[in-house]
């Protein structure tokens, strides 16, 4: 038996009288034509029987319009949600919570209670009652206004863990207009732009800092611009519409920034360029757009950078059920250039490993499964980690590996790895994370928790899907001709080189290069090839909905 947090169960209590369901029985169908109040169980019969109806009703619910579709999504994720708290396995609970975020994201009276129960089930998954305070306090002021009192009725519930007033802050700010900006002109705030994601600071910020460089990288449906800083300070964020000979715009105004380069940076693409000036006491950051933009605006630590990602859409989220569209990968070998990586005990360079493992592993995805491939780094050339992700969005790639080799200063520690990016308590990943972002593991930590307030519940569970099927893939690959290798998972870490990924992504760790045995394997065609058809195999699963 579980016995849950008592948050949770003060919660799902909460849920329970909101949704004005009784024990044993789901939520009433929104229309007649929906699913049938005697088609709940109240005793659970097999699981595959179970996993099957709740299938059969999701895909129905997909197939139907507004509020009877939306009534079949809630109770297959009614049963996939049961089945979880009997058997607790992970992907039900993840199942449950994409059907909830589904039906709330239909036109239908019952959106808003959807949402309610998706943030709390989310965060009991994660077991971050933080993150449900998060989720739900924009919804307190909900058209719904009987949801909405509900939802207060939990926020007050879960006031012990209320975030800091810079994330509420943060929240208000999605919630409302931009202020209309002064020095635009006529300017009017946007009220038809995608939607958007923004992360301040949590960490103490400075009064002043100043803008030390722009990079920018620009593409024809996606673009990054990095602001580096000497010390985090907090921003805010508009958008404004377009005008009459004038795109639309978004700006930053960084608190206490000064600059003194460049007032202007050519970008390309998306982005036609980026303006800069004072702005107060700070410094206006405009980006001028050739249409509206989905933005995601998050930082960096060590060095502190300000991220601005701008595509034409939203990163998806999980894929329906099946045969997934995998057409094109990207492929990132880790360092090159003057940045070797780690160096195993006789030499052996990380940089040098990891570009040929991708220079196997590309022509195999194009011949044998037809994948258009980018390599990040095609030659031994250094590219920066924010720089990786930027060619992947600008690639519109459905996948993203990038590609290392594992090091510590354990030299009998063996094995492969996969990780994805994801907040964990886990000594050896925050390692790891720290050495590969060349920063402090505090500082992987907090691209963790960062990361965690924009990624889906979706998102990760499709990066955590790949990830299994990329270490089964590495282990089969290699136990027949190396049965020493030991298997050592799929962890999850904060890694700077897949923040931002508009794609499900992984970072695969192919063994040990400190590790003198496992350097000696690594040098060989053999091992590395192994390696490359490990990616390969877990691509063609991937694809094939496994």
């Amino acid at each position: 038996m579980r016995v849950l947090p008592s948050w949770i169960c003060t919660a799902v209590c909460l849920v329970g009288l909101a949704l004005g369901c009784s024990r044993g029985e789901g939520p009433p169908p929104a229309a007649s034509s929906g699913p049938a109040r005697d088609g709940v169980w109240a005793v659970l019969p097999g699981r595959a029987e179970v996993v099957a109806r709740a299938d059969q009703w999701a895909v129905r619910g997909a197939s139907l319009k507004g509020a009877d579709g939306a009534a079949w999504l809630e109770r297959a994720g009614d049963l996939r949600e049961r089945i979880w708290r009997l058997e607790g396995r992970q992907p039900d609970a993840l199942e449950a919570v994409e059907l909830l975020r589904d039906a709330g994201a239909r036109e239908w009276p019952g959106a808003c209670r959807m949402k309610l129960r998706r943030a709390l089930l989310d965060a009991e998954i994660r077991h971050e009652p933080e993150r449900a305070y998060r989720e739900l306090y924009p919804l307190r002021q909900h058209p719904d206004r009987a949801c909405g009192r509900k939802v207060s009725l939990a926020l007050d519930l879960l006031g012990a863990y209320q975030p800091s007033p810079a994330v509420l802050a943060e929240l208000d700010a999605k919630g409302a207009a931009p202020p209309t900006v002064a020095s635009a002109g006529n300017a009017v705030p946007s009220a038809s732009q995608p939607p958007s994601q923004v992360v301040l600071p949590q960490q103490a910020v400075a009064e002043r800092a100043q803008i030390t460089r722009i990079e920018r990288y620009g593409a024809k449906e996606s673009a990054r611009i990095v602001v580096f800083m000497t010390h985090p300070v907090l921003f805010k964020v508009g958008v404004l519409e377009a005008e009459p000979q004038r795109g639309p715009r978004i700006y930053l105004d960084v608190q206490g920034a000064s600059y003194s380069g460049p007032a202007n940076y050519d970008v390309g693409g998306l982005v036609e360029r980026v303006r800069l000036g004072e702005q107060g006491r700070g410094t206006r950051l405009v980006l001028d757009l050739k249409q509206p933009v989905f933005h995601r605006i998050f930082y960096l630590p060590e060095p502190f950078r300000l991220i601005v990602d701008v595509s034409l859409s939203p990163p998806s989220e999980a894929p329906p059920a099946g045969r997934r569209s995998i057409q094109r990968v990207v492929l990132d070998p880790g360092h090159g250039g003057h940045d070797p990586g780690a160096v195993g005990p006789s030499g052996l360079r990380e940089k040098d490993v990891t570009l040929d493992i991708a220079h196997r592993a590309a022509p195999l995805l194009a011949r044998e499964l037809g994948i258009s491939t980018l390599l990040t780094r095609d030659t031994d050339d250094f590219v920066a980690l924010p720089e990786r992700t930027a060619r992947a969005n600008a690639f519109q790639a459905d996948l993203f590996i990038s590609i290392h080799c594992n090091a510590s200063e354990h030299a009998e520690s063996t094995g492969i790895m996969t990780f994805i990016l994801d907040e964990s308590r886990d000594a050896l990943a925050a390692q790891i994370a720290a050495r590969e972002n060349a920063a402090s593991q505090a500082a992987a930590a907090e691209l963790a928790n960062v990361m965690s307030r924009v990624l889906g519940v979706g998102s990760v569970s499709e990066s955590l899907r790949f990830a299994e099927l990329l270490q089964r893939a590495a282990m089969a690959s290699v136990r027949g001709r190396y049965p020493e290798v030991r298997d050592q998972g799929v962890k999850r870490a904060g890694f700077y080189v897949l923040a931002g990924a508009q794609m499900p992504s992984v970072l695969y760790e192919a063994s040990f290069i400190s590790n003198p045995r496992a350097e000696v394997r690594l040098n060989t065609g053999d091992f590395r090839q192994k390696m490359a058809d490990a990616i390969v195999n877990a691509v063609r699963a991937y694809r094939e909905g496994l």
